[in-house]
């Protein structure tokens, strides 16, 4: 997960500038306080979710958070999101809501983290909602994949999606 993390975070530092209208917007995890705190944590997953392509959770959020979850083990199956990594920032910072959110639901619900179904369906979705904000602030911002996938969650069937592709090793 470190090697995971520190490219996935290299990549996310490309500088992205926003406007502090939008800044002024989105409420602001206070990222000086204790990050043990899993209300903080909880908080920080949400403004990530909110506006991931931000400075903010590029630059202080997106850290914070990887070191929180860094000793978490739980799988995050990119065969459910096939060639988002080449998606640009946008892309990658969709794969780190994945990861926030199953870990955020893990956190939320230790007795269900054996669950990989339940956790991996928690990430899509915080990814899925984190796609929607984005697209309600630059319609222009598309991603095919994040297109189904939406359609999937509107209709139900983003669950069915996530056991089909549920990275299982066969025997």
């Amino acid at each position: 997960m470190k090697v995971v993390a520190a490219g996935l975070l290299a990549l996310l530092s490309l500088p992205v500038m926003a406007s502090a209208e939008k800044q002024r917007e989105r409420p602001n995890t206070d990222v000086s306080a204790d990050s043990a705190d899993k209300n903080v944590i909880r908080q920080a997953v949400r403004d990530h979710e909110a506006d991931p392509l931000s400075k903010e959770a590029r630059t202080k959020l997106a850290p914070m958070l990887l070191a929180h979850f860094e000793d978490m083990p739980y799988v995050v199956c990119l065969d459910q999101v096939p060639g988002l990594e080449g998606e640009g920032r946008f892309g990658k910072a969709l794969l780190w809501q994945m990861v926030f959110g199953t870990g955020m639901f893990i956190e939320q619900n230790p007795g269900r983290a054996a669950d990989r179904e339940a956790y991996m369906l928690a990430g899509l979705q915080s990814a899925v909602r984190a796609y929607r904000n984005v697209r309600a602030k630059d319609p222009k911002k598309t991603i095919a994949l994040f297109e189904e996938l939406d359609d999937m969650e509107q209709h139900g069937k983003l669950r069915e999606h996530v056991h089909a592709h549920a990275c299982v090793k066969k025997p």
